[in-house]
């Protein structure tokens, strides 16, 4: 063996004996930032954040997750608008909602929440607890009875569990209570809805029946706001 030789065998073997002892990198210490903080982030099962969840931003508007819901247009160009849309949905003139046959003391719009309005339906108790929510649930409406034109969606619920297809949503529109009413009396009177209309403590009430498929709509008017909570099942 060479002098040179020699002299380079105890380098190399201190190198190889140091790299075997040494550490493995860490994967963590190498994934991207953003990643780990997805992954540590809290289930969206835990209802205390949905609010975090942005699959329904085009309702909600855009912007980070604790984004504000973009405020409610009230103005006269906004009160006109959503009457042309609503005009031209139903195909040019409303009819009139039937004249309010029963009357009651309080209404189940009362309720503060969709889950509770829809307990309070007979045709919706057995389904309240199935209800989920997202604003998602509000453009799954049945095509007779949608969110009326423009209307600022508050909150929604529904279920496509067997037995329990329901839509719940309350939504606000600066049209007058009167016109919403005709509005959906026209919509769904044209989709074979039997309908009955009446008054439940401060709102306008109308339902309606057409084979498997029910509906209740509760529409109250408030500080030059409609507010209206529309729930349905099957359809």
């Amino acid at each position: 063996m060479s002098a040179a030789r020699a002299m380079l065998l105890p380098v190399v073997l201190l190198l190889t004996a140091c790299g075997s002892g040494a550490p493995e990198a860490d994967p963590l210490a190498e994934r991207d930032p953003a990643v780990t903080a997805a992954l540590a982030d809290p289930l969206m099962a835990d209802p205390d954040l949905t609010s975090q969840n942005r699959g329904n931003a085009a309702l909600t508007g855009g912007g980070p997750a604790a984004g504000e819901i973009p405020p409610f247009k009230r103005g006269q160009a906004e009160l006109d608008a959503a009457r042309a849309a609503a005009l031209d949905l139903v195909g040019g003139a409303l009819r009139a909602a039937p004249a309010a046959s029963a009357e009651q003391e309080t209404s189940p719009a009362d309720a503060a929440t969709a889950a509770a309005l829809v307990r309070a339906l007979p045709w919706g108790r057995s389904c309240a607890d199935k209800l989920g929510y997202t604003a998602a649930w509000a453009a799954k409406l049945p095509p007779a009875l949608p969110v009326y034109p423009r209307g600022h969606v508050q909150e929604a619920a529904g279920s496509d569990a067997a037995g329990c297809r329901i839509r719940a949503v309350n939504f606000q529109t600066p049209v007058p209570g009167s016109e919403v009413l005709d509005f959906y009396a026209t919509l769904a009177g044209k989709g074979g809805f039997a309908l009955t209309a009446g008054r439940a403590g401060a709102d306008l009430t109308l339902t309606g029946k057409a084979g498997g498929s029910v509906f209740a709509l509760f529409v109250r008017e408030r500080s030059g706001v409609t507010e209206v909570n529309l729930i349905t099942s099957g359809g």
